[in-house]
């Protein structure tokens, strides 16, 4: 059985921008940040 050329257009590794990966990690790391500033404060609700 030979599968349909259709659904396998080309052999892509998966390569995202590293920029986007780095600005995302820090979004990520203050976003981890507040929460943690928040729960401090205010305590666990």
């Amino acid at each position: 059985m030979s599968k349909p050329a259709r659904l396998y257009p080309k052999e892509e590794p998966i390569n995202p921008n590293p920029k986007m990966i780095w600005i995302g990690s820090i979004i990520f790391a203050i976003a981890i940040g507040w929460f943690g500033i928040t729960t401090a404060s205010f305590g666990v609700l």
